[in-house]
C-alpha cells in the first residue's frame, strides 16, 4: 500500500508539471545535480545592507597594531566569516557574543566572495604587521577538504601557511595560501603590508579563504579584543589589535548572505563553495530553474525571504521563515520545474534577512539577476 501512495503522489507531481523545492542543509552537499546545456545568459548581483559600523569610541593604543592581511575591500568583496572562539567550553561565542564561529577556532577567517578567483591569482596575502618570517609551507594541493579527505592532511590543517615573530613574544599564522605563491622563506624580514602569497584552498577547508590567528606567549589573541578584556564582554575590547583605519571599514559579519544565484539544476553546497554555480550559464531548455542561497550566522529569530519571479513577473516559487535555533551556516534553494523552454528574458530573486535586535542587527537583501537570451 505504501508503495502504491508513493507511486501515485509522484504521478500527480509529474502531471502537475511544476513543483517547487525547499532544502535546509548545514555543511553537506545536497541532492545530486543535473546538467543542462550552457546557453547565452547573464547572471548580476547586488547587495543591500543596513549593518551599523563599530563603536570606536575612547580606544586605548594596539599593543600590536594590525593592517588588513589581505587585498580586499571587507564587506564588498571579502568578508570576516568566522571569528576566534571565546567561550572556554564546548559552546561557541564570537567577540559580539554571536554565534559566527566553531568550537575552538583560534582565528579569523576572511571569506572571498568569489571562488573562481583562486584560478585568477587575485586576492594577494599581506604581513599585518612587521616581524620575522619564521616558518613557511608552500608544497600542499588547493583542494576542498571535503574532496581530499582529512587523512590526506596528517596533522597539517594549516595548510600552506607562514609564521612570523613580531617580538615581544607576539606571534602571527597565515593559513591556507596558494600552493606555489608563497613568496618568502625563513629568516626573511617583511613590514606591514608587504605581499606574502596567494589566497587559497590547501589544508582543512572548503572555500576559499584566509585564517589568520595571533598569539602573545603562546595564548591565543582576538585581534578585535585584545589583552586583558573581561570574561564574558561582548563587542570590541579596549585595545583592539587592528589599527582604528581597519576597524573603520569592518561591520560584525552577521547576518550574512554570502552568495546567491540562480542555476538550472539542483544546487549542492559542495559545488556553491567550489564556485562551480556563480555566474552559471542557464538553457531556454533547462529541466527546471533555483533560486539558492548561502547563509552566515543565522540566530534564533532572524526572519529570512525568498522570493523568486519569471520573465512575466509571475512568481515562480517563494518562502520565508523564522529562524528557529542558531547555525553558522544555512543553505537554501527554492525553484520550479520546467513545463516547455523558459520565456526569453530577466529573472529575479531576491533573498532578504531581518535581524530585529541583537548582535548584527541589520536588514540586508541580496538581489539575483538572470537574463536568459
Amino acid at each position: 500500500m505504501g508503495r502504491l501512495i508513493a507511486l501515485y503522489a509522484a504521478l500527480v507531481m509529474f502531471l502537475g508539471g511544476a513543483f517547487i523545492w525547499f532544502l535546509t542543509a548545514l555543511l553537506y552537499p545536497g541532492e545530486a545535480s543535473r546538467p543542462t546545456e550552457a546557453m547565452a545568459s547573464e547572471t548580476v548581483l547586488s547587495q543591500v545592507s543596513e549593518q551599523a559600523p563599530l563603536d570606536l569610541e575612547n580606544l586605548e593604543p594596539s599593543p600590536l597594531p594590525l593592517s588588513m592581511p589581505l587585498a580586499c575591500d571587507p564587506g564588498v568583496d571579502c568578508w570576516p566569516l568566522k571569528y576566534v572562539d571565546l567561550d572556554p567550553t564546548k559552546g561557541r561565542r564570537d567577540y559580539q557574543c554571536g554565534v559566527m564561529t566553531v568550537d575552538g577556532h583560534k582565528g579569523v577567517d576572511f571569506a572571498i566572495s568569489d571562488p573562481l578567483r583562486l584560478n585568477r591569482n587575485e586576492v594577494p596575502v599581506l604581513a599585518a604587521a612587521t616581524g620575522k618570517v619564521v616558518g613557511v609551507r608552500d608544497e600542499m594541493p588547493d583542494v576542498n577538504i571535503r574532496i581530499a579527505g582529512k587523512a590526506s592532511l596528517k596533522g597539517r590543517d594549516c595548510g600552506n601557511g607562514i609564521r612570523i615573530d613580531h617580538g615581544g613574544g607576539w606571534i602571527s599564522q597565515y593559513c591556507h595560501l596558494k600552493r606555489g605563491s608563497v613568496a618568502v622563506k625563513a629568516g626573511d624580514t617583511v613590514v606591514s603590508g608587504d605581499r606574502l602569497g596567494l589566497v587559497g584552498l590547501s589544508g582543512s577547508t572548503e572555500f576559499l579563504h584566509l585564517h589568520v590567528q595571533f598569539e602573545k606567549d603562546g595564548v591565543i589573541v582576538d585581534p578585535f579584543v585584545g589583552l586583558d578584556a573581561p570574561r564574558g564582554a561582548c563587542g570590541l575590547g579596549k585595545a583592539p589589535l587592528w589599527k582604528e583605519s581597519v576597524l573603520r571599514k569592518f561591520r560584525y559579519s552577521a547576518p550574512l548572505i554570502q552568495a546567491s544565484g540562480i542555476a538550472g539544476e539542483v544546487p549542492e553546497t559542495l559545488g556553491v563553495s567550489d564556485g562551480k554555480f556563480t555566474d552559471r550559464q542557464v538553457s531556454p531548455d533547462a529541466p527546471l530553474l533555483v533560486l539558492w542561497t548561502d547563509l552566515y550566522g543565522l540566530r534564533k529569530g532572524d526572519r529570512v525571504s525568498m522570493r523568486f519571479t519569471g520573465a512575466d513577473g509571475v512568481v515562480l516559487a517563494e518562502t520565508d521563515w523564522v529562524q528557529a535555533e542558531n547555525r553558522l551556516r544555512t543553505f537554501k534553494y527554492i525553484g520550479k520545474k520546467a513545463r516547455k523552454d523558459w520565456p526569453k528574458g530577466n529573472y529575479r530573486g531576491v533573498i532578504q534577512v531581518e535581524r530585529p535586535s541583537g548582535p548584527g542587527k541589520n536588514h540586508a537583501v541580496q538581489t539575483v539577476d538572470l537574463k536568459i537570451d
